[in-house]
């Protein structure tokens, strides 16, 4: 059930009408009666609705100006003509990153509102495993499968598209009425074209049927479910002749070009086609820049940590790996990690901070890329939960078990880490980190490190950190809990808290 939007508008003319028609609780305030609305705040620089709207022209108020600046990044909305505003406003709404909004009309603004600024994360992947994808049987086609997601089908599939298969749709995938940005991680190779058809259905009939053909990975095309379907089926279609290399199919709720995921949420493409999904939130208080990224992910598509660090107000970068089932530790190809550590320096630069005042920080698969990307950057400051080290040895075990079952899918971030599945790579995975460090000469000052006597994951690397942390001195601060990897997540997201709060006192700037 998705939480009631909250708007505080402020302007001339009170457009409360129009909200309640669109379900969402107004508050309005004159521009003119702002001091005295602040002054009733028990905090006037905690914004208690979703988003502030601002619906006049001609804004020049220093005292708007100010408060925008201190209320939190990406939560202020403009419909007026920036060039009238004051340069102060234009410089507050231009460093909180205020989204505007072309609409002016107040119904029209506010059904804007509700359908792309809705609260929360939605996205989640189809992948093309043996649970969901049923290929159909033809003997003249080559199919093979590496690991459990990546299915490739080589062959003459004629002149007109025909079925290669059926991608299996749960209830609640797709909001009725909504459109889902459509993003298929595949190859082709040859003359063949794939496509997608969806089919919605009502009561067991044929409501309505949608096909896209050779998706575009970079300008995601977008499907709209109807207002009253029932169900719906994804059929993969192929024609013409060649080789299709089919790993997942990812579907997110559009905010219509106002970011990816979260509102300001950031997706790049690497040269091979691979996305980088990032987040920047400048924060609301002085600090360090914390880079942050995604634990694992099984099911569900996003970034993680958002409450803690905005509790926290520091500047923040957040990352998401969307490449296999839950992630693929966020490196790989020179191409990918080039482009998430261009990015972490861009986010350096515009929070005018450099290594030396950037906490790395991630759990679990997140530990990883938190450990990486601060040797590459030559980051003095760490704060790691739960902490995975040795890839080989990790992603090798197929025995491997997930909240007590096994899928496989250690095998399947292998497959996208080193494109097959040999123990001839266990080696040159392990030694990937503990190379990055050396070839930098990874030196950090201080370390926050939780971790769990019985870790099942990868817990007997852990004295091998130990050792390098204690052989560069380190200043450590490590709490062990009793438990397995699974375990004791309020513990461990408590410490991480605590940890970025005391090193962005005592040493960072």
């Amino acid at each position: 059930m998705a939480k009631t939007l909250s708007v505080l508008q402020i302007g001339s003319t009170d457009w409360s009408d129009a909200a309640e028609e669109n379900g969402i609780a107004l508050t309005h305030c004159d521009v003119t009666e702002l001091p005295v609305f602040l002054a009733k705040q028990k905090d006037p620089d905690a914004l208690s609705s979703s988003y502030v709207l601002l619906t006049d022209d001609g804004l020049d108020s220093n005292l708007l100006a100010k408060q925008v600046q201190a209320w939190p990044a990406h939560r202020v909305i403009y419909t007026g003509d920036a060039q009238t505003f004051s340069a102060k406003m234009q410089q507050a709404l231009f460093e909180r990153y205020a989204i505007y909004l072309k609409e002016d009309e107040p119904a029209d603004v506010f059904t804007r509102i509700h359908k792309d600024l809705f609260l929360g994360q939605i996205g989640f992947p189809s992948r093309f495993s043996e649970d969901q994808f049923i290929p159909q049987n033809n003997y003249a086609w080559r199919q093979k499968r590496s690991g459990r997601f990546c299915y490739e089908i080589e062959g003459d599939f004629g002149d007109s598209y025909q079925q290669i298969g059926t991608l299996r749709t749960f209830p609640g995938d797709l909001s009725a009425g909504e459109e889902n940005l459509l993003y298929a991680d595949y190859d082709r190779e040859g003359d063949v074209s794939l496509a997608f058809s969806f089919i919605f259905f009502k009561n067991g009939a044929l409501q309505q049927m949608k096909l896209f053909e050779n998706p575009d990975k970079e300008l995601l095309p977008a499907v709209r479910a109807p207002k009253d379907y029932l169900d719906y089926q994804i059929l993969v279609l192929a024609k013409g002749q060649g080789k299709l290399t089919l790993r997942n199919l990812h579907q997110r709720r559009s905010r219509h070009g106002l970011g990816h995921f979260l509102p300001g949420g950031q997706r790049m493409l690497t040269t091979e086609g691979e996305e980088v999904l990032s987040y920047f939130n400048p924060g609301t208080k002085k600090g360090p820049l914390v880079v942050a990224f995604a634990g694992t992910r099984l099911h569900v598509e996003g970034f993680e940590m958002m409450g803690t660090l905005n509790e926290l107000g520091y500047p923040y970068l957040l990352f998401t790996d969307t490449r296999a089932q839950g992630g693929a530790f966020m490196v790989g190809t020179k191409s990918f990690e080039n482009l998430v550590e261009s990015r972490i320096r861009e986010a350096q630069l515009t929070a005018e901070k450099t290594s030396e005042d950037t906490i790395f920080t991630g759990y679990s698969m997140g530990s990883y890329p938190a450990m990486y990307y601060a040797s590459l950057l030559n980051a003095e400051y760490l704060v790691l939960g739960k902490p995975i080290i040795n890839l080989g040895r990790f992603t090798g075990r197929p025995d491997f078990a997930h909240n007590g079952m096994n899928h496989d899918w250690t095998l399947d971030l292998r497959y996208v880490l080193t494109g097959r599945l040999d123990e001839a790579d266990n080696e040159t995975l392990d030694q990937k980190l503990w190379k990055n460090f050396e070839d930098n000469d990874f030196r950090p000052k201080k370390v926050g490190l939780f971790s769990m006597s019985y870790d099942e994951y990868d817990g007997k690397s852990l004295p091998e950190l130990e050792r390098y942390l204690a052989k560069v001195k380190a200043d450590v601060e490590q709490h062990e809990e009793t438990g397995h990897h699974e375990e004791k997540v309020p513990e461990m997201l408590a410490f991480i808290k605590k940890a970025l709060k005391k090193q962005a006192k005592k040493g960072v700037k």
